[in-house]
């Protein structure tokens, strides 16, 4: 079996308004798993076991601009690499903190969201790896940037 994991690092703007800082926090990498030759595989957002969640936290009620800085490839043993895409549909936000109230958008695009009433929300990601016929055997990793603004402050 060969296994790449999609390791997410993430970086944080902080902002300080009213008292309160904006920042975000990792809750779970993405995570491929084992893959087949040139199978692509894609772990989508609702994927609770796969999927990566972050936690972004500042004002209640504000507006947040969240903006994804996203690798093109997983980089492996000797520098070996595989593929990532990621498009419309590839990430999620909720309010709530809850898959099942989250609103799908477009990580490689800049995105508004509003925090809930205790100034919380939930971004969940996904993505697709699409390994060539010969890929060096190994663990695989790249860094997703996720930063994170007020809106309007």
């Amino acid at each position: 079996m060969r296994r790449w994991l999609l390791v997410l690092m993430l970086v944080a703007a902080s902002v300080e308004a009213q008292g309160r800082p904006l920042g975000v926090r990792g809750r779970q990498p993405l995570a491929f798993g084992d893959l087949l030759g040139s199978v692509p595989r894609t772990v989508a957002w609702t994927d609770v076991g796969n999927a990566g969640h972050f936690e972004v936290r500042g004002r209640r009620f504000s507006q947040v601009l969240v903006s994804f800085l996203l690798p093109v490839e997983l980089i492996g043993p000797g520098g070996a690499t595989l593929p990532l895409a990621f498009g419309p549909g590839d990430a999620a936000y909720s309010a709530a903190g809850n898959p099942a109230s989250a609103v799908p958008f477009d990580p490689s695009a800049p995105h508004t969201i509003t925090l809930d009433n205790n100034g919380k929300g939930m971004i969940y990601f996904g993505g697709t790896v699409l390994p060539p016929g010969q890929a060096a055997i190994g663990a695989y990793s790249a860094t997703v940037i996720l930063i994170v603004s007020y809106v309007g402050i």
